[in-house]
């Protein structure tokens, strides 16, 4: 939480009414930025997350915005390769609609050895969390995400996506 502190007495010197006090800042949603220009002016920028109470903390809800594209297998395959890059800070969402019991195979790769997925089943809930490769039965049918970003700083990715 942020409390009301002193300033400087350079920076309360350069306006007076400005008292020497930086008052409470409530912080909204995921978090609030505070910053003193030269003319001693708060000037604040908020964002807020969105999250949805069924899933816990993690890579997939910390999500910031990126682009969301659905995946369509070529006719008569069940299989595709995506090729993309994520930006630091921002996730690439892939819908895949898929039905129970089916299987999932999903392997990542980047230059940078730094592109991890979540898989996020139908309801909410996550299968599979910050990995590079996956195998795994469907529990229900239905518009599967996978999430894609980077560790650390941006990321190239390839990103080979089956379902049989």
């Amino acid at each position: 939480m942020f409390y009301p502190r002193k300033v400087s007495d350079r920076m309360a010197s350069m306006k007076p009414e400005f008292n020497g006090i930086v008052s409470k800042l409530a912080l909204v949603g995921a978090g609030a930025f505070l910053c003193l220009t030269p003319s001693v002016e708060a000037i604040t920028t908020t964002f807020a997350s969105t999250r949805t109470a069924s899933v816990e903390p993690s890579f997939a809800i910390a999500q910031a915005r990126g682009r969301t594209q659905r995946i369509r297998f070529a006719p008569g395959k069940n299989s595709a390769l995506v090729e993309y890059g994520v930006v630091r800070g921002t996730r690439d969402t892939y819908l895949l609609s898929a039905k129970a019991r089916q299987t999932m195979t999903l392997s990542i790769t980047s230059l940078e050895k730094n592109a991890v997925f979540d898989v996020v089943a139908p309801n909410g809930r996550i299968i599979r969390q910050e990995a590079t490769s996956w195998r795994g039965v469907l529990p229900a049918t239905g518009d599967y995400k996978i999430v894609v970003g980077g560790t650390r700083g941006n990321a190239s990715y390839k990103m080979q996506v089956a379902i049989k």
